[in-house]
């Protein structure tokens, strides 16, 4: 069967989105005994137990666990969801494991930490880090009709056979990762009897959390981030032609009164995204220089030609 360059780019997209989670996690989050939520967070605590970063165990690291927890969630969405969307969300899993692996096993995280300052990095700089890189994966592959597997999984299962809203599935995740950070910190002290370790872990991993909130949210805003122009003319079909062909957005009109010269115009209304801001500029002076616009900031737009946060977690 023929792959598409389209869909091509969807699966390199996918596989960028799973080495930037294999990235913080080896290099960031492992050595610093943090874990993340989810299947992952799962894998990293067994990992962390049970190879102490130890490359020639590598039958027990993260990458591995990965797999063997997703499984289920795999077979899940063949045969729950579509086709399309189960070989994606199963591409970001086995990508993401054989990255781990393999980065375990070149050592990578050792290399890092030499490169550095000779072992001795900062641990809040490594939990920022890894956290901010993580939060890019989520975005992504979202971006690519796909899941991050695991959790996610979780979440539209409960939004499929409950009829809930997304947002409801969002908060379940949320809830479901920190309890997977809570028994991770309670397994490390279990292991190690170590009480102050343990409690670290569990700080440390939420603050990597919410960094990685942080991150996905200004990832959503910056595809949905908008603004408004409100421009009052006299050349209003002309004006309203060039923005909708120049900007591939819709326009609004209304008529307007000139407060000072008492002459009616018409009043044009485009929402658009912030970086066609230059291409507005220029229409505006090219088809009327005598136009009054100005610009307004949009918090969120829903609808035809923006992303939406929400609604692409429903689709």
């Amino acid at each position: 069967m023929k792959v598409s360059k389209y869909r091509i780019k969807q699966y390199l997209i996918i596989i960028l989105a799973a080495l930037a989670s294999a990235l913080s996690l080896e290099i960031f989050l492992l050595p610093s005994t943090v874990v993340a939520g989810g299947t992952l967070g799962l894998s990293a605590i067994l990992d962390i137990v049970l190879t102490n970063q130890n490359p020639q165990l590598w039958y027990f690291s993260a990458g591995i666990w990965l797999v063997l927890l997703n499984v289920p969630f795999c077979i899940y969405t063949f045969v729950h969801f579509k086709k399309s969307f189960a070989i994606k969300t199963t591409l970001y899993v086995v990508a993401l494991a054989l990255a781990l692996v393999i980065l375990r096993l070149t050592n990578l995280s050792q290399v890092f930490q030499q490169l550095v300052d000779d072992g001795q990095s900062d641990r809040v700089i490594l939990v920022l880090l890894g956290g901010a890189l993580h939060g890019v994966s989520l975005p992504l592959v979202l971006s690519q009709n796909a899941s991050t597997g695991g959790t996610d999984v979780v979440g539209l299962m409960v939004q499929k056979h409950s009829q809930k809203s997304s947002r409801t599935a969002i908060r379940l995740i949320l809830v479901i990762n920190i309890m997977v950070v809570l028994v991770s910190s309670l397994i490390l002290f279990a292991v190690t009897h170590d009480v102050h370790q343990a409690i670290n872990t569990f700080i440390y991993s939420v603050a990597a959390m919410v960094i990685g909130e942080i991150v996905q949210e200004g990832i959503f805003k910056g595809f949905s981030s908008a603004v408004e122009l409100e421009i009052t003319t006299e050349k209003k079909a002309e004006m309203m032609q060039a923005l909708r062909e120049g900007l591939n957005h819709g326009v609004s009109t209304i008529t307007v009164t000139g407060g000072y010269s008492g002459q009616e115009k018409s009043l044009v209304l485009c929402v658009i995204q912030k970086h066609q801001l230059i291409t507005a500029r220029r229409i505006i002076n090219q088809v009327d220089p005598q136009a009054f616009a100005y610009v307004e900031n949009v918090k969120e737009v829903i609808g035809k030609g923006f992303a939406n946060k929400e609604i692409e977690i429903e689709n």
